[in-house]
């Protein structure tokens, strides 16, 4: 009994002894520098983690009297990658409010006021992107713009209608960052501005399980209806007769193509899968996910109709294919009616 009394003594102590050295020692542990939590939001921005990020930059501003220009900048970048599209410019606004002369910082706020005011025109709202353009020219007017501002001006210049100046300022682009991320689709922009106002498919090429290369430019003048699908998704399985109903309805039409997009990983399943339900139209498995991020699918199965200009007509997600044989015939009219005014 004194000896369970005398380990249960001991074991007390050991604990207050233990309690005493932590808190010496949280006590001793210097609060986090300004320059360091900032450290830490950039990273967690460098990161994608967007709202921890904006949240650091939050506590850097509050110790700084919510007055620092690289913090409001810092936010503005948050926002921007989690879409919210009116905190972008608030916090763009407050940057150009205390960046002073620094125009590094000048040049972060105009961008991203800029881009999310023509985010929020999705390509329509004609004030909204007369502002996105005031603030390109202002990001412009500062020493070492880089050539992506030039490529947003142009953008933007051409969703307003007006090619020529658009078209000019995408060639600059192109001469100054010939090497630049936004090359091939500058390229494309300057020999069709109607890219800029027109909803086109992204650029994919895959090859089907046949062993048929396909690009989009090569299906270009046809009507193109991909078909987003898994063997383990039960609405997919159940409309395949109608894919296959379509497929028949249509596969004598020059002018139509169906392909199907599977997101099976497993490569034996699928092919079964395919050859089981006769499903002779192009098949790709989209085993990286390529094409399927491409197009930001989220659910299956997911129909997407391209028309004859590569231009995303359709969508529509979910079991059943209601609308989609008039949405097709629509489409394959139109391409007809294209090809014969040629």
């Amino acid at each position: 009994m004194l000896n369970t009394q005398i380990g249960r003594l001991t074991t007390l102590l050991l604990l207050i002894c233990l309690a005493l050295v932590n808190s010496s020692l949280v006590a001793q542990e210097p609060d986090l520098t300004y320059e360091e939590v900032l450290g830490s939001a950039k990273d967690l921005l460098g990161e994608y983690r967007y709202d921890e990020a904006l949240k650091a930059f939050k506590h850097a501003n509050e110790m700084r009297d919510k007055k620092s220009a690289e913090c409001f900048a810092g936010m503005s970048d948050a926002y921007f990658g989690l879409e919210a599209y009116k905190n972008v410019i608030t916090s763009a606004d407050k940057t150009i409010e205390f960046a002073g002369g620094d125009a590094k910082l000048l040049l972060r706020a105009y961008n991203n006021k800029g881009l999310a005011l023509q985010a929020q025109a999705d390509r329509k709202d004609q004030k909204k992107l007369q502002a996105a353009e005031a603030m390109f020219r202002e990001a412009l007017k500062l020493q070492n713009a880089p050539p992506v501002v030039r490529y947003n001006l142009g953008v933007v210049l051409m969703q307003l209608n007006r090619d020529e100046e658009g078209v000019a300022e995408m060639k600059q682009y192109l001469k100054l960052h010939p090497k630049g991320g936004y090359f091939e689709t500058a390229r494309k922009l300057v020999a069709n501005p109607r890219r800029a106002r027109e909803n086109f498919a992204p650029d994919f090429s895959f090859t089907s399980s046949a062993g048929e290369h396909v690009t989009l430019e090569d299906l270009k003048g046809k009507v193109v209806l991909l078909d987003f699908w898994a063997t383990w998704c039960p609405p997919c399985v159940a409309s395949m007769p109608e894919m296959r109903n379509l497929y028949n309805r249509y596969s004598k039409d020059p002018s139509f193509v169906l392909i199907g997009i599977s997101s099976d990983f497993d490569e034996a399943a699928w092919r079964k899968f395919t050859n089981k339900n006769n499903m002779l139209w192009l098949q790709y498995r989209d085993r990286d996910r390529r094409i399927m991020e491409a197009f930001n699918i989220r659910a299956f199965p997911t129909y997407v109709i391209i028309d004859h200009e590569g231009i995303l007509r359709f969508q529509s997600t979910g079991y059943g294919t209601d609308g989609l044989d008039a949405a097709i015939r629509r489409h394959v009219r139109a391409a007809a009616h294209s090809a014969a005014a040629r």
